[in-house]
Order: structure tokens, then C-alpha cells, then sequence
């Protein structure tokens, strides 16, 4: 053998050994594959049947921050936004009050710090009512940059009045 070959012939057998011990570790690499994806779809399927649940469990607790700060307007449904053009779902979950306005819950993030807001939208697709859903949110709020949250709330505006357009086609 020459050295040429001696090298070739040291590659390949190299390679050979990553090949062995691939396939004597690939039970293992399967079973961990296996675990990885159970565990993926056991908590897609958590997620995806305890959607209403979850739901039912953010109208009650907005509910009653709001009844704790005096508002008497309360927050009945979601709206589905699944067939709807645009990008609604964009800024928030999108609900229906028992007022018969629109209202929407968006997080706000100023300085590192997340602050639910709801966002109450009159009949004529304007914001008539800003409540930020946390103890601090007022003080998020002031510190916030007015063009940050001018731009929140064109989009919002925007949102509605693509969400009021296609319930007026509907009927």
C-alpha cells in the first residue's frame, strides 16, 4: 500500500465507523423522534379543543376587571375572524360587547414590559375607550411614545372597519 491509498483506505473506514455507530444508536435517535412528536401532537390537541375554554376563561376575567374599574359595559363573544379578508387577526382577538360594539384585546409592549389593552370600538368603527388590562398598565401607557400608540390605534380603526364591511355583506 502506498501512502495515498493507506489514507483513502483510513477516510473509509472512518466513515464506516460513523456509519456503524449511526445505526446502532438509531433505535435510540428513533425512540427520542417518537417521544419529540407524541408530545408535539398531545399539546396541538390540548391547544386546539380548549380554544372555547380559553375563551370563556379571558371574557370572565376582562369582565370582571372591568366591573372592578366601574365600566358597565361587558364583553359577551368572540368574534371569528377565520374567514375574514385582511389582517384583523393580525392585531388581536376580536370580541362582541353587550353594548353591540366591537372590542379588541391586543398587547401593548413598552420598555420590555406586556400590557394587555382592550380596545372598545364604537358603532362607527372609532376607538372610543383604551383600558389597559393590568394593575400598571396606566403608567405603561404614559411613558409610552404618542406615536407608538396612535399608530395601535389607526390599525385598529383600520381592523374594524374591514370587520364591520364584511358583517354588512353578510347581512
Amino acid at each position: 500500500m502506498n501512502i495515498n491509498t493507506g489514507r483513502i483506505y483510513a477516510a473509509l473506514m472512518s466513515v464506516f465507523k460513523k456509519i456503524e455507530h449511526f445505526f446502532t444508536h438509531l433505535s435510540e435517535i428513533s425512540i427520542f423522534a417518537i417521544w419529540t412528536s407524541l408530545i408535539i401532537i398531545i399539546a396541538s390537541l390540548i391547544w386546539g379543543l380548549s380554544a372555547n375554554l380559553r375563551g370563556e376563561i379571558t371574557i370572565r376575567t376582562v369582565n370582571k376587571f372591568l366591573a372592578g374599574i366601574g365600566e358597565t359595559r361587558n364583553i359577551e363573544q368572540a368574534i371569528s375572524t377565520w374567514d375574514i379578508p385582511g389582517r384583523v387577526t393580525q392585531i388581536g382577538t376580536w370580541y362582541r360587547m353587550a353594548s353591540e360594539e366591537d372590542a379588541v384585546i391586543f398587547p401593548l409592549i413598552t420598555g420590555g414590559i406586556f400590557s394587555p389593552c382592550l380596545a372598545i370600538i364604537n358603532d362607527e368603527g372609532r376607538l372610543s375607550t383604551l383600558v389597559p388590562l393590568t394593575v400598571n398598565g396606566d403608567r405603561i401607557m404614559s411613558r409610552m411614545n404618542p406615536g407608538y400608540l396612535r399608530i395601535w390605534i389607526e390599525r385598529i380603526e383600520e381592523n374594524a372597519a374591514i370587520l364591520k364591511q364584511t358583517r354588512d355583506r353578510r347581512g
